[in-house]
């Protein structure tokens, strides 16, 4: 017996629950894509959609498509189609493949979905008004 300690595995027990209460916090996929996408759509996309996507810029406010939250799309508004449109682009818009990575491109995507779906739920509740 001797050598042995019996109070070691109660120290152990100890130690790793204490270990899980500093664990880190769950982080929020969701926000952190956006974000991404918003720093993105800042540097590559607001010449032409403005900041808040609107599409009214000397550069392209004369295209019907560059305004992102009337509800207009080029496609079908779908987020699929959206990608296609960054991915290819289509005059006069340019094509971003090979200029940002599958991961900006799609996180890029779900913010100009958000940015759409945020002007809908404005405009829902301005009407009901």
């Amino acid at each position: 017996m001797r050598g042995r300690c019996p109070l070691l595995p109660f120290v152990l027990l100890a130690a790793t629950a204490a270990c899980r209460e500093n664990s880190l916090p769950v982080a929020d996929s969701r926000n952190r894509t956006l974000e991404a996408g918003r720093r993105i759509f800042e540097q590559k996309c607001v010449s032409c959609h403005n900041r808040n996507g609107d599409g009214k810029t000397i550069t392209a406010g004369r295209f019907p498509y560059a305004n992102l939250i009337d509800g207009k799309w080029h496609g079908d508004g779908s987020p699929a189609s959206i990608e296609r449109q960054v991915r290819r682009g289509h005059d006069p818009m340019p094509k971003f493949e090979g200029k940002l990575t599958d991961e900006e491109i799609r996180e890029v995507v779900a913010y100009v979905v958000e940015l759409s779906r945020r002007a809908e739920k404005r405009n829902r509740e301005e009407t009901k008004k």
